[in-house]
């Protein structure tokens, strides 16, 4: 039996899985509020109804930059502590960037778990993983070894080679504006930030959609008494702006397509540093409530817009997937992998 959790901005997610001679098979699930809890070690003795069973393992996916067997949570106040939680369950614990769980379940995604906004040629380089959820993730995927497949390698073929995934903060990186109203939302973010803004303060969950619509409002958009009702002074207003643009509120559609077109142009950004022909993977939880702007334009003329280097930005693939536990069932694949290495 091996236990895979997601520590998010908002949410814990946890699964057990059961390893078969044909692979992970998922059983029972429990979700929890991140701030409401008490400890990671209380939210899994309540997943398995206060009584522990023997675990093989435990992957943590945590929303933070994981450096030794200690973690602290970037958008929450929380620490993880791989040992005193391996010593209370009685099972090794392995951390994992919460992106890279998301990678390592990217062999492991069934066909109608990823929707192609761009088919491209997929080549023999890395790939790369982009993932607007709360904050803003970043990774880098290279496989190892060699492929019976020939040179059009998919997610599957990858399966047969060695997979890493090299985790970053690149969600971090300094905002790069692309437009005249990109140099403006700048500045506007860099008297409310007192300097750095990231990609992040403008492609997340937890603030993207705020800053963007207090920015139009303070340039003047108009927007509807019940949706400045409904969004109130919080911070985190993705559902309420996605639900209002899908509902004709004009400065929620000029949101969402703002939004989109950075989103991409970041991927871009990504996807060119590292010549990443192997495919461009968005992920999080945003881009599947969004794929109409995903689809349609503002996010692809973001991604492929790149002076001289359109071209390349051009053939490789871009997918969206759609798997709503992919960090779980990542972080799983891991986990069983690292028991099977130390037996």
């Amino acid at each position: 039996m091996i236990l895979s959790i997601d520590i998010g901005g908002t949410k814990v997610a946890i699964a057990t899985y059961h390893v078969t001679d044909s692979g992970l098979k998922v059983g029972h699930s429990s979700r929890f509020h991140t701030a409401a809890a008490a400890s990671l070690v209380h939210m899994i003795e309540q997943h398995f109804g206060g009584k522990l069973p023997t675990i093989r393992g435990v992957g943590i996916g945590v929303a933070g930059p994981v450096r030794g067997r200690q973690v602290r949570l970037t958008n929450v106040d929380w620490e993880i502590d791989a040992d005193a939680i391996s010593k209370a369950i009685g099972a090794p614990v392995y951390l994992l960037n919460d992106l890279a769980a998301h990678g390592y379940a990217v062999p492991h995604l069934a066909p109608d778990h990823l929707v192609t906004l761009q088919q491209g040629e997929r080549g023999d380089g890395p790939a790369v993983l982009i993932a607007a959820g709360t904050g803003l993730g970043e990774a880098v995927l290279v496989w190892h070894g060699d492929d019976a497949a020939s040179g059009t390698r998919t997610a599957v073929s990858a399966a047969h080679r060695e997979l890493q995934v090299l985790p970053s903060e690149g969600g971090h990186a300094t905002f790069g504006p692309v437009t005249k109203a990109d140099l403006n939302l700048a500045g506007f973010l860099q008297e409310r930030y007192d300097g750095h803004v990231s990609w992040e303060r403008v492609v997340s969950g937890q603030c993207g959609f705020r800053n963007l619509f207090d920015f139009l409002r303070q340039k003047g958009e108009p927007a509807s008494p019940a949706l400045l009702q409904s969004l109130d002074d919080r911070a985190d207003i993705g559902a309420d702006i996605i639900t209002a643009a899908s509902e004709g509120e004009p400065i929620a559609e000029k949101i969402l397509t703002w939004f989109s077109h950075l989103y991409g142009a970041e991927a871009g950004n990504l996807a060119l540093k590292v010549v990443a022909t192997g495919g461009v993977y968005v992920g999080g939880g945003i881009a599947p409530r969004i794929l109409p702007y995903l689809m349609n334009g503002p996010f692809m003329s973001g991604f492929r817009d790149k002076g001289r280097f359109d071209h390349l930005l051009e053939q490789i693939p871009v997918q969206v997937i759609t798997e709503p536990n992919v960090a779980l069932l990542g972080a799983a694949h891991y986990t069983a992998a690292q028991v099977r290495k130390h037996k």
